[in-house]
């Protein structure tokens, strides 16, 4: 049995582009929400590129674990430069799409990132089918790409003492981070 594959493609369809759906109707919601998602992609990034140059300045702190820290940072480096400007785009002008390369790119680093974090990630998909909202599903998505990539470097690094002492040194200050445990 043999397929003639040039039916085939004569008859396939072929997708470009892919349409975002809208956070929301009112412009000043969109708005407050391009502020606030750009606050937190800026302290995620500035936090993230923090913690991986101390780590790679500081030879107290090439160990095993501060490499894992250094290759989490990087990792959301790259997963929130992938995803949110994008979406910041997306809630300020009328260019609601993105070209399947564009999508095919996104859903990878997606996938990567929820399969670092499968914990959290699966509550999208052990809630029950009765709580499920699109606008929750909106929330969730906005909640895993920017906050947590906000928050981790706090989480895992900021907090550590060596860390900290690395940061001050590597940016040449005397008290950087103020933050006692």
């Amino acid at each position: 049995m043999s397929v003639n594959c040039s039916l085939w493609q004569e008859n396939s369809l072929s997708v470009k582009r892919f349409a975002f759906a809208k956070f929301s109707e009112v412009p000043g919601e969109c708005f407050l929400l391009f502020t606030l998602i750009l606050l937190m992609f800026l302290v995620s990034l500035t936090g993230n590129a923090l913690i991986t140059l101390a780590i790679c300045t500081s030879p107290a702190l090439h160990t095993p674990m501060y490499f894992f820290l250094a290759n989490l940072s990087l990792l959301e480096i790259g997963y929130t430069c992938t995803v949110i400007p994008k979406m910041l785009q997306s809630l300020v002008s009328e260019a609601r799409g993105i070209s399947r390369e564009g999508c095919a790119t996104q859903m990878f680093f997606f996938t990567l990132f929820v399969t670092l974090f499968f914990g959290s990630g699966s509550i999208n998909y052990l809630r029950p089918k009765s709580s499920h909202s699109p606008g929750m599903d909106k929330l969730l998505a906005l909640f895993y790409t920017a906050v947590t990539s906000m928050l981790n470097p706090i989480i895992y690094s900021l907090r550590n003492k060596e860390v900290k002492a690395a940061l001050r040194r590597t940016l040449g200050l005397k008290k950087v981070l103020t933050m006692n445990r």
